[in-house]
């Protein structure tokens, strides 16, 4: 791994989801983008989950993401999916915007497949833009931080689109940030501690 920023590679997470508890809620979406710290990207992903049992209403906040049931028989498993982000993982940083709600959702879903989900840091693009506002003047959803960044955010609530907007917005926080180096990335790493394998 390069000692540069630019040159290290992140995987940009996004999840739509039923709701906002992962114990009781599920993953419909899943997009990771691949890209390097200047902006090249390398690599995209995204399927929706294959549910077989979906009771109705459960689809959450249809409105907002617009993903259908029959968009969910096209997908995959919960752990074909995890298996996809896994690997896409390997030699990259997992990052996200407001990392905590994905990566929640993301080990619930683990336990759920018995799926060992091995995440070891992550960063987080939403700290990172709070980072730049001390004074907490302004907001820092992805939207409004893209905007500041004149970049253009495809469709909202749709993962890959998500994942891509904030791989936009990635190198533009490291730049202001003035981070070039992984030890000065260091301060937004956040490192995971052992977690248990889940069991049969």
């Amino acid at each position: 791994m390069s000692d540069l920023v630019a040159e290290n590679r992140f995987a940009i997470v996004d999840t739509e989801t039923t709701g906002l508890f992962p114990a009781n809620d599920r993953v419909l979406q899943i997009g990771v983008v691949i890209v390097r710290g200047d902006g090249t990207i390398e690599q995209q992903f995204s399927t929706h989950i294959k549910r077989l049992v979906l009771k109705p209403g459960r689809l959450g906040a249809h409105h907002v993401h617009g993903i259908t049931r029959t968009d969910l028989m096209k997908g995959i498993p919960p752990d074909e999916a995890l298996q996809a982000v896994q690997e896409l993982l390997q030699g990259s940083l997992f990052t996200a915007h407001n990392a905590d709600f994905d990566l929640g959702f993301l080990r619930a879903e683990a336990i759920r497949a018995n799926f060992d989900l091995q995440i070891p840091a992550h960063i987080c693009t939403l700290r990172m833009s709070r980072a730049l506002d001390p004074r907490s003047t302004r907001s820092h959803k992805l939207s409004e931080v893209a905007k500041r960044y004149n970049i253009t955010y495809q469709r909202q609530h749709d993962a890959l689109a998500d994942a891509l907007t904030t791989a936009a917005v990635l190198p533009r926080l490291l730049t202001d940030l003035k981070i070039t180096t992984v030890d000065q990335l260091a301060r937004f790493t956040i490192n995971e501690r052992p977690r248990r394998t889940p069991q049969p």
